[in-house]
Protein backbone atom coordinates (compact mmCIF):
# COMPACT_ATOMS: atom_id res chain seq x y z
CA UNK A 1 0.00 0.00 0.00
CA UNK A 2 1.62 3.52 -0.86
CA UNK A 3 1.86 5.62 1.64
CA UNK A 4 1.64 9.67 2.02
CA UNK A 5 4.81 10.87 0.31
CA UNK A 6 3.74 8.76 -2.64
CA UNK A 7 0.03 10.62 -2.50
CA UNK A 8 2.19 14.06 -2.13
CA UNK A 9 4.20 13.57 -5.13
CA UNK A 10 1.45 12.49 -6.96
CA UNK A 11 -0.82 15.62 -6.00
CA UNK A 12 2.66 17.82 -6.76
CA UNK A 13 2.80 16.23 -10.16
CA UNK A 14 -0.43 16.81 -10.82
CA UNK A 15 -1.11 20.13 -10.49
CA UNK A 16 2.99 21.00 -11.89
CA UNK A 17 1.66 19.01 -15.21
CA UNK A 18 -1.71 21.19 -15.29
CA UNK A 19 0.88 24.21 -15.33
CA UNK A 20 3.10 23.34 -17.81
CA UNK A 21 0.12 22.39 -20.12
CA UNK A 22 -1.26 25.75 -19.73
CA UNK A 23 1.26 28.23 -21.66
CA UNK A 24 -0.16 31.09 -21.16
CA UNK A 25 0.57 30.53 -17.28
CA UNK A 26 4.22 29.16 -18.10
CA UNK A 27 5.37 31.84 -19.97
CA UNK A 28 3.78 34.49 -17.71
CA UNK A 29 5.78 32.89 -14.44
CA UNK A 30 9.41 33.12 -16.90
CA UNK A 31 9.09 36.41 -17.80
CA UNK A 32 7.36 38.35 -15.17
CA UNK A 33 10.75 38.01 -12.92
CA UNK A 34 12.72 38.55 -16.21
CA UNK A 35 10.85 41.66 -16.94
CA UNK A 36 11.00 42.85 -13.04
CA UNK A 37 14.97 42.38 -12.88
CA UNK A 38 15.64 44.18 -16.39
CA UNK A 39 13.54 46.99 -15.28
CA UNK A 40 15.27 48.04 -11.63
CA UNK A 41 18.56 46.87 -13.52
CA UNK A 42 17.48 49.83 -15.80
CA UNK A 43 15.56 52.18 -14.60
CA UNK A 44 18.15 53.34 -11.85
CA UNK A 45 20.98 55.48 -13.58
CA UNK A 46 24.44 54.36 -13.54
CA UNK A 47 25.66 57.71 -12.29
CA UNK A 48 22.27 58.81 -9.92
CA UNK A 49 22.00 61.94 -11.42
CA UNK A 50 19.41 63.36 -13.66
CA UNK A 51 20.05 64.95 -16.86
CA UNK A 52 18.82 67.60 -19.09
CA UNK A 53 15.40 68.62 -17.08
CA UNK A 54 13.89 71.11 -18.81
CA UNK A 55 13.26 74.39 -17.45
CA UNK A 56 12.09 78.01 -18.98
CA UNK A 57 13.32 81.45 -18.33
CA UNK A 58 11.29 84.26 -18.86
CA UNK A 59 12.75 87.53 -19.10
CA UNK A 60 10.61 91.06 -18.04
CA UNK A 61 13.91 93.13 -17.88
CA UNK A 62 15.61 93.80 -21.62
CA UNK A 63 18.02 95.97 -19.71
CA UNK A 64 21.75 94.79 -20.34
CA UNK A 65 22.92 93.65 -16.68
CA UNK A 66 19.72 91.19 -17.20
CA UNK A 67 20.59 89.97 -20.89
CA UNK A 68 24.09 89.51 -19.40
CA UNK A 69 23.41 87.13 -16.27
CA UNK A 70 20.50 85.69 -18.27
CA UNK A 71 23.00 84.39 -21.32
CA UNK A 72 25.53 83.16 -18.49
CA UNK A 73 22.84 81.14 -16.69
CA UNK A 74 21.45 79.58 -19.90
CA UNK A 75 25.12 78.77 -20.90
CA UNK A 76 25.98 77.56 -17.31
CA UNK A 77 23.17 75.48 -16.94
CA UNK A 78 23.69 73.59 -20.70
CA UNK A 79 27.23 72.94 -20.53
CA UNK A 80 26.78 71.39 -17.52
CA UNK A 81 24.32 68.84 -18.81
CA UNK A 82 22.06 69.08 -15.70
CA UNK A 83 19.26 71.44 -17.48
CA UNK A 84 17.72 72.37 -21.04
CA UNK A 85 16.93 75.75 -21.24
CA UNK A 86 13.67 76.93 -23.08
CA UNK A 87 13.40 80.74 -23.35
CA UNK A 88 9.31 81.78 -23.19
CA UNK A 89 8.03 85.65 -23.78
CA UNK A 90 5.53 85.36 -21.34
CA UNK A 91 5.11 83.97 -18.11
CA UNK A 92 1.28 82.80 -18.64
CA UNK A 93 3.06 80.86 -21.46
CA UNK A 94 5.65 79.58 -19.14
CA UNK A 95 3.60 78.35 -16.14
CA UNK A 96 1.35 76.90 -19.27
CA UNK A 97 4.22 74.35 -20.18
CA UNK A 98 4.70 73.87 -16.56
CA UNK A 99 1.01 72.63 -15.67
CA UNK A 100 1.67 70.89 -18.78
CA UNK A 101 4.67 69.16 -17.59
CA UNK A 102 6.71 70.73 -20.70
CA UNK A 103 9.16 71.96 -18.06
CA UNK A 104 9.39 71.79 -14.31
CA UNK A 105 10.74 74.94 -12.63
CA UNK A 106 10.34 78.38 -14.47
CA UNK A 107 13.22 80.86 -13.86
CA UNK A 108 11.55 84.41 -14.12
CA UNK A 109 14.03 87.73 -14.33
CA UNK A 110 10.99 90.65 -13.14
CA UNK A 111 11.27 93.87 -14.72
CA UNK A 112 13.76 95.87 -13.06
CA UNK A 113 16.47 93.27 -12.44
CA UNK A 114 19.61 94.80 -14.48
CA UNK A 115 18.87 98.05 -12.18
CA UNK A 116 18.55 96.39 -8.56
CA UNK A 117 21.77 94.46 -9.72
CA UNK A 118 23.76 97.15 -10.39
CA UNK A 119 23.16 98.41 -6.93
CA UNK A 120 24.98 95.25 -5.03
CA UNK A 121 21.59 92.49 -5.28
CA UNK A 122 18.77 91.66 -7.28
CA UNK A 123 16.33 88.62 -6.68
CA UNK A 124 15.35 86.33 -9.41
CA UNK A 125 11.78 84.02 -8.77
CA UNK A 126 11.60 80.40 -9.23
CA UNK A 127 8.64 78.44 -9.69
CA UNK A 128 8.87 74.93 -9.33
CA UNK A 129 5.81 72.23 -10.54
CA UNK A 130 5.72 70.22 -7.05
CA UNK A 131 4.63 67.46 -8.63
CA UNK A 132 7.48 65.46 -7.59
CA UNK A 133 9.84 66.11 -3.95
CA UNK A 134 13.13 64.05 -5.09
CA UNK A 135 12.64 66.20 -8.96
CA UNK A 136 12.26 69.08 -7.16
CA UNK A 137 15.29 69.18 -4.43
CA UNK A 138 17.52 68.03 -7.64
CA UNK A 139 15.91 71.31 -9.75
CA UNK A 140 16.11 73.54 -6.82
CA UNK A 141 19.74 72.67 -6.03
CA UNK A 142 20.98 72.50 -9.32
CA UNK A 143 19.28 76.06 -9.94
CA UNK A 144 21.00 77.71 -6.60
CA UNK A 145 24.15 76.45 -7.36
CA UNK A 146 24.27 77.98 -10.75
CA UNK A 147 23.42 81.30 -9.48
CA UNK A 148 25.94 80.99 -6.92
CA UNK A 149 28.40 80.08 -9.38
CA UNK A 150 27.26 83.35 -11.34
CA UNK A 151 27.34 85.54 -7.62
CA UNK A 152 31.37 84.36 -8.01
CA UNK A 153 31.93 85.48 -11.65
CA UNK A 154 30.09 88.76 -10.52
CA UNK A 155 31.93 89.77 -7.75
CA UNK A 156 35.28 89.09 -9.13
CA UNK A 157 34.24 90.77 -12.35
CA UNK A 158 32.63 94.24 -11.20
CA UNK A 159 32.97 94.08 -7.88
CA UNK A 160 29.64 94.16 -6.65
CA UNK A 161 29.09 94.22 -2.80
CA UNK A 162 29.17 90.70 -1.18
CA UNK A 163 26.47 89.05 1.27
CA UNK A 164 25.59 86.31 2.99
CA UNK A 165 22.85 85.36 0.26
CA UNK A 166 25.51 86.67 -2.59
CA UNK A 167 24.62 89.28 -5.22
CA UNK A 168 21.97 87.61 -7.24
CA UNK A 169 18.98 85.81 -4.66
CA UNK A 170 17.13 83.10 -5.79
CA UNK A 171 13.33 83.12 -4.72
CA UNK A 172 11.73 79.87 -4.77
CA UNK A 173 7.67 78.99 -4.62
CA UNK A 174 5.32 76.32 -5.95
CA UNK A 175 2.28 76.90 -8.58
CA UNK A 176 0.09 76.06 -5.09
CA UNK A 177 0.87 78.41 -1.96
CA UNK A 178 1.83 76.69 0.56
CA UNK A 179 3.84 73.69 1.87
CA UNK A 180 2.49 70.27 0.58
CA UNK A 181 3.53 67.31 2.23
CA UNK A 182 5.10 64.44 0.84
CA UNK A 183 1.97 62.34 0.76
CA UNK A 184 -0.06 64.91 -1.03
CA UNK A 185 2.58 64.38 -3.83
CA UNK A 186 2.24 60.60 -3.49
CA UNK A 187 -1.94 60.43 -2.61
CA UNK A 188 -3.06 60.88 -6.55
CA UNK A 189 -0.80 58.51 -7.90
CA UNK A 190 -2.17 55.64 -5.49
CA UNK A 191 -5.57 56.66 -6.40
CA UNK A 192 -5.35 56.67 -9.77
CA UNK A 193 -3.00 53.24 -9.64
CA UNK A 194 -5.88 52.09 -7.51
CA UNK A 195 -8.96 52.54 -9.80
CA UNK A 196 -7.51 51.88 -12.73
CA UNK A 197 -5.53 48.69 -11.82
CA UNK A 198 -8.64 47.60 -9.99
CA UNK A 199 -10.38 47.89 -13.31
CA UNK A 200 -8.42 46.11 -15.29
CA UNK A 201 -8.05 43.17 -13.42
CA UNK A 202 -11.92 42.88 -11.90
CA UNK A 203 -13.16 42.82 -15.54
CA UNK A 204 -10.14 40.71 -16.85
CA UNK A 205 -11.35 38.39 -14.06
CA UNK A 206 -15.25 38.88 -14.85
CA UNK A 207 -14.98 37.78 -17.79
CA UNK A 208 -12.49 34.60 -17.44
CA UNK A 209 -14.73 33.45 -14.16
CA UNK A 210 -17.88 33.80 -16.28
CA UNK A 211 -16.78 31.24 -18.80
CA UNK A 212 -14.95 28.38 -16.06
CA UNK A 213 -18.15 28.54 -14.24
CA UNK A 214 -20.34 28.40 -17.65
CA UNK A 215 -22.77 31.21 -17.01
CA UNK A 216 -20.98 33.00 -19.75
CA UNK A 217 -22.99 30.52 -22.16
CA UNK A 218 -25.90 31.49 -20.57
CA UNK A 219 -25.34 35.11 -20.69
CA UNK A 220 -24.59 34.42 -24.93
CA UNK A 221 -28.01 32.40 -25.16
CA UNK A 222 -29.94 35.70 -24.42
CA UNK A 223 -30.95 38.50 -27.14
CA UNK A 224 -27.90 40.46 -25.92
CA UNK A 225 -25.48 41.61 -28.78
CA UNK A 226 -21.67 40.95 -27.97
CA UNK A 227 -21.32 44.92 -27.71
CA UNK A 228 -23.45 45.29 -25.23
CA UNK A 229 -21.98 42.41 -22.74
CA UNK A 230 -18.39 44.02 -23.24
CA UNK A 231 -19.51 47.50 -22.60
CA UNK A 232 -22.25 46.62 -19.73
CA UNK A 233 -19.52 45.03 -17.93
CA UNK A 234 -17.04 47.74 -18.98
CA UNK A 235 -19.52 50.01 -17.54
CA UNK A 236 -19.73 48.53 -14.42
CA UNK A 237 -16.25 48.23 -13.32
CA UNK A 238 -16.07 51.48 -14.28
CA UNK A 239 -18.57 52.50 -11.35
CA UNK A 240 -17.26 50.23 -9.18
CA UNK A 241 -13.40 51.98 -10.18
CA UNK A 242 -15.03 55.64 -9.26
CA UNK A 243 -16.47 54.09 -5.89
CA UNK A 244 -13.51 52.99 -5.02
CA UNK A 245 -11.65 56.03 -6.03
CA UNK A 246 -14.08 58.19 -3.81
CA UNK A 247 -13.68 56.29 -1.09
CA UNK A 248 -9.65 56.38 -1.15
CA UNK A 249 -10.03 60.82 -1.57
CA UNK A 250 -12.22 60.54 1.66
CA UNK A 251 -10.04 58.44 3.58
CA UNK A 252 -6.90 60.16 2.30
CA UNK A 253 -8.93 63.74 3.23
CA UNK A 254 -9.74 62.57 6.78
CA UNK A 255 -6.52 60.66 7.57
CA UNK A 256 -3.22 62.29 6.24
CA UNK A 257 -5.26 65.93 5.46
CA UNK A 258 -4.69 65.61 1.49
CA UNK A 259 -6.09 68.55 -0.04
CA UNK A 260 -7.85 68.71 -3.39
CA UNK A 261 -6.78 71.93 -5.88
CA UNK A 262 -8.35 71.12 -8.64
CA UNK A 263 -11.94 70.51 -10.93
CA UNK A 264 -13.46 67.02 -8.96
CA UNK A 265 -15.43 66.59 -11.95
CA UNK A 266 -12.38 67.02 -14.21
CA UNK A 267 -10.33 64.28 -12.23
CA UNK A 268 -13.45 61.91 -12.11
CA UNK A 269 -13.53 62.17 -16.40
CA UNK A 270 -9.72 61.56 -16.24
CA UNK A 271 -10.19 57.82 -13.91
CA UNK A 272 -13.30 57.32 -15.76
CA UNK A 273 -10.90 57.27 -19.25
CA UNK A 274 -8.04 55.10 -17.60
CA UNK A 275 -10.51 52.86 -16.60
CA UNK A 276 -12.01 52.42 -19.46
CA UNK A 277 -8.49 51.97 -21.40
CA UNK A 278 -7.46 49.39 -19.08
CA UNK A 279 -10.09 47.61 -19.38
CA UNK A 280 -10.31 47.44 -23.52
CA UNK A 281 -6.56 46.69 -22.69
CA UNK A 282 -7.40 43.87 -20.30
CA UNK A 283 -10.21 42.28 -22.55
CA UNK A 284 -7.79 41.96 -25.65
CA UNK A 285 -4.64 40.75 -23.02
CA UNK A 286 -7.10 37.64 -21.43
CA UNK A 287 -8.90 36.70 -24.75
CA UNK A 288 -6.98 34.51 -25.14
CA UNK A 289 -7.19 32.09 -22.21
CA UNK A 290 -10.05 30.72 -20.73
CA UNK A 291 -9.34 30.51 -16.43
CA UNK A 292 -8.79 32.92 -14.00
CA UNK A 293 -5.31 31.73 -13.11
CA UNK A 294 -4.06 32.16 -16.38
CA UNK A 295 -5.84 35.64 -16.69
CA UNK A 296 -4.74 36.77 -12.99
CA UNK A 297 -0.83 36.07 -14.34
CA UNK A 298 -1.27 38.15 -17.17
CA UNK A 299 -2.50 40.94 -15.68
CA UNK A 300 -0.35 40.94 -13.07
CA UNK A 301 2.79 40.32 -15.66
CA UNK A 302 1.18 43.55 -17.24
CA UNK A 303 0.81 45.87 -14.36
CA UNK A 304 3.87 45.28 -12.30
CA UNK A 305 5.97 47.19 -14.88
CA UNK A 306 3.69 49.96 -15.73
CA UNK A 307 3.84 50.87 -12.09
CA UNK A 308 7.01 50.95 -11.55
CA UNK A 309 7.52 53.50 -14.88
CA UNK A 310 4.25 55.42 -14.70
CA UNK A 311 5.92 57.94 -12.15
CA UNK A 312 3.68 57.32 -9.34
CA UNK A 313 7.28 56.69 -6.84
CA UNK A 314 9.47 58.07 -9.55
CA UNK A 315 9.93 60.53 -11.98
CA UNK A 316 9.48 59.43 -15.29
CA UNK A 317 12.26 61.86 -16.41
CA UNK A 318 14.65 59.97 -14.73
CA UNK A 319 13.89 56.83 -16.74
CA UNK A 320 16.60 56.01 -19.43
CA UNK A 321 15.01 57.46 -22.94
CA UNK A 322 13.44 53.74 -24.27
CA UNK A 323 12.13 52.69 -20.83
CA UNK A 324 10.52 56.41 -20.80
CA UNK A 325 8.97 55.85 -24.70
CA UNK A 326 7.55 52.18 -23.34
CA UNK A 327 6.29 53.81 -20.28
CA UNK A 328 4.05 56.58 -22.75
CA UNK A 329 2.82 53.80 -24.77
CA UNK A 330 0.56 52.62 -21.61
CA UNK A 331 -2.66 54.38 -20.47
CA UNK A 332 -1.20 54.70 -16.57
CA UNK A 333 1.50 57.19 -16.84
CA UNK A 334 -1.24 59.27 -18.79
CA UNK A 335 -3.95 58.69 -16.19
CA UNK A 336 -1.32 59.65 -13.32
CA UNK A 337 0.20 62.81 -15.04
CA UNK A 338 -3.58 64.28 -15.78
CA UNK A 339 -5.31 63.56 -12.41
CA UNK A 340 -1.87 64.71 -10.38
CA UNK A 341 -2.12 67.82 -12.39
CA UNK A 342 -5.56 68.48 -11.74
CA UNK A 343 -5.53 67.41 -8.14
CA UNK A 344 -2.31 69.05 -6.94
CA UNK A 345 -1.77 71.94 -9.07
CA UNK A 346 -5.30 73.08 -10.27
CA UNK A 347 -4.69 72.14 -13.91
CA UNK A 348 -7.43 73.29 -15.93
CA UNK A 349 -8.59 71.33 -18.96
CA UNK A 350 -6.37 73.19 -21.24
CA UNK A 351 -3.04 71.71 -19.38
CA UNK A 352 -4.38 68.38 -19.77
CA UNK A 353 -5.88 67.96 -22.46
CA UNK A 354 -3.10 65.84 -24.19
CA UNK A 355 -3.64 63.01 -21.49
CA UNK A 356 -7.77 63.35 -22.30
CA UNK A 357 -7.19 63.24 -25.55
CA UNK A 358 -5.07 60.08 -25.44
CA UNK A 359 -6.70 58.15 -22.92
CA UNK A 360 -9.83 58.59 -25.10
CA UNK A 361 -7.98 57.32 -28.04
CA UNK A 362 -6.61 54.42 -26.14
CA UNK A 363 -10.34 53.46 -25.03
CA UNK A 364 -11.97 53.60 -28.57
CA UNK A 365 -9.11 51.42 -29.93
CA UNK A 366 -9.05 49.18 -27.23
CA UNK A 367 -12.55 48.53 -27.34
CA UNK A 368 -12.24 48.75 -31.19
CA UNK A 369 -10.52 45.58 -30.80
CA UNK A 370 -11.55 44.32 -27.58
CA UNK A 371 -15.05 43.65 -29.25
CA UNK A 372 -14.01 41.27 -32.26
CA UNK A 373 -11.81 39.78 -29.85
CA UNK A 374 -14.44 38.98 -27.51
CA UNK A 375 -16.79 37.70 -30.37
CA UNK A 376 -13.90 35.42 -31.22
CA UNK A 377 -13.49 34.08 -27.77
CA UNK A 378 -16.85 33.25 -27.19
CA UNK A 379 -17.49 30.96 -30.31
CA UNK A 380 -14.63 28.76 -30.03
Amino acid sequence: MKGPLYHLYVIMKKDLTEFYRVRARLVSMILLPILLMLLFGYMFPSNGTITHIPIAIVNQDQSTGAINVINSFIYTAESSGTFNVITYSSLSQAEQALLEGKVYAVVIFRQGFGQELSTGSATVQVIVDQMNPTLDQIVTAGIQQIFSQLNVQLSIAHGFPASSFGTILVNFQGLIPGALSSFEFLAPGFIAMSVVMGGLAGLAMAFSRERELGTMDGILMTPVSRFSIVMGKAMAQAIRGIISGIIIVILSILLFGVKIYGNVFLMAIILLLGILAFTGLGIIATSFVSDQESAQMIMLMLEMPMIFISGIFYPVLQLPWWLRDIAYMFPLVYTVTGFRSVMVMNAPLSAVWNDVLVLLIYSIVTFAIAIPLFQRMVTK
